[in-house]
């Protein structure tokens, strides 16, 4: 297969291709979109007053890309693969698809890089140190600016290879970044506790504020973690769709696939792997709606029985 050249476009995809496409978006549907609308109406509304902050800005963005995946990327793909798998002619509307999954996961993957620059900043500095809160706001809209941007190049190079330049640009200069960040978090994290042991000893304002920077960034060490195991996949294949020159066209469709899959789950799953785990979204949750308080209810109980007690009047930011 030639670089970047579409040549499997006019070849229908296997029926299992399409129709584990179809139903494996349905389902990452229903999970995405309430719960990341959950997170925006908690962050925008924030019933108890400790939302506020540019950190939940940025997952605020996060959450509103999320959405737009599940509002508007899967149902579009379940309705083309839907028709794709009883060979209905689709192939006009192709265009559609591309756009909505370039831009909606763009702005996903790069929000996640803006998160993971914020929780940089808090961490690896002697004093707390983090994005202001319009310094968040003119981040998303950059984000979004770029995201709506990049996928009008599809006019122009075609899918393969503008799957090749969102790889490259922005899955593998996010995930370098990515680990770069987790590295310099760790050292970090390990020499402040050592300076607090040998400096403020009994200083118990400045202890809880280390260990809430822990928390909460061990709680966004598993989104970066599920992102590298999501991405990087993804990544692989669509090497191989641009670079294997001896692939069937089988091969082809069943890579650009899952890579959307993969790339979807990821997106699916950033709602469970932060805010879902934060006592602070917890509360909001509870207090918007008595079902969701009695489930933090429960919740809380279970965490207080399993966790050694803490000072009532600490305001943890991200408790896990």
């Amino acid at each position: 297969m030639k670089f970047g050249a579409n040549l499997c476009d006019e070849v229908w995809a296997p029926l299992p291709t399409s129709v584990t496409t179809s139903c494996v978006s349905a389902i990452l549907c229903v999970i995405t979109v309430p719960g990341n609308l959950l997170i925006c109406w908690a962050i925008i509304k924030d019933p108890n007053n400790e939302l506020k902050s540019s950190f939940n800005y940025l997952i605020l963005n996060l959450a509103i890309a999320d959405s737009f995946i599940g509002i508007v990327t899967e149902p579009v793909f379940v309705w083309y693969h839907s028709s794709e798998a009883m060979k209905r002619e689709v192939l006009g509307l192709r265009w559609l698809v591309y756009m909505s999954y370039f831009m909606t996961s763009t702005a996903s993957v790069l929000s996640i890089a803006a998160l993971a620059t914020d929780r940089y900043l808090a961490v690896t500095s002697t004093t707390i140190r983090k994005l202001s809160s319009t310094s968040a706001i003119t981040a998303s809209i950059a984000i979004w600016i770029f995201s709506c941007s990049l996928p009008f190049l599809y006019f122009t190079t075609g899918f393969y290879t503008l799957a090749f330049i969102f790889a490259n640009t922005t899955i593998i200069l996010t995930l370098i970044l990515l680990v770069f960040y987790f590295v310099r978090i760790v050292k970090s994290l390990t020499a402040h506790e050592k300076h607090m042991a040998a400096v403020l000893g009994g200083q118990n304002v400045q202890r809880r504020g280390l260990l809430r920077e822990k928390q909460a960034t061990k709680c966004f060490l598993l989104i970066l973690l599920f992102f590298f195991v999501c991405s990087f996949p993804s990544c692989v294949m669509i090497y191989v769709i641009n670079l294997c020159s001896t692939c069937s066209c089988v091969v082809i469709h069943w890579c650009r696939d899952l890579q959307y899959l993969l790339v979807l789950v990821n997106a699916s799953s950033n709602q469970f792997l932060y805010a879902w785990r934060m006592n602070s979204y917890r509360r909001a949750f509870g207090r918007i709606h008595p079902f969701l308080c009695s489930w933090e209810a429960q919740q809380r109980d279970s965490t207080v029985s399993q966790a050694p007690s803490i000072p009532a009047n600490s305001n943890f930011m991200a408790q896990c």
